[in-house]
């Protein structure tokens, strides 16, 4: 085995793709993949302002935190701190990013 530096710098974002399938799509502006729509609007947010090598954003199977309705997200952060949140993947989505904004700074 050979550790590895991880290429992000603050955290690794995980976006459940098994969470999306439980949201009505009279729910969705874009009820397409729920998982990956949210992780590229993250992804091309943080590569919008220059942050792309601070933070990864993935999708991953599930989270085992589900809720009907709502999207799971987990944050790792290298501080080794980690956080989940259930969240509505399209009304809640910036102030995801607010929030992931001020997590990197």
């Amino acid at each position: 085995m050979k550790q590895e530096d991880n290429p992000w710098s603050k955290a690794l974002v995980t976006v459940c793709t098994k969470c999306g399938k439980s949201i009505s799509s009279k729910d969705l502006e874009d009820p397409g993949n729920v998982a990956e729509n949210l992780k590229m609007y993250l992804k091309k947010s943080f590569k919008d302002s220059g942050d792309s090598k601070k933070i990864r954003v993935v999708t991953s199977s599930c989270l085992d935190i589900c809720v009907d309705d709502y999207q799971a997200v987990t944050i790792a952060k290298t501080d080794g701190k980690t956080e989940s949140w259930i969240l509505h993947p399209e009304k809640e989505k910036k102030d995801l990013l607010e929030y992931l904004k001020k997590q990197i700074e």
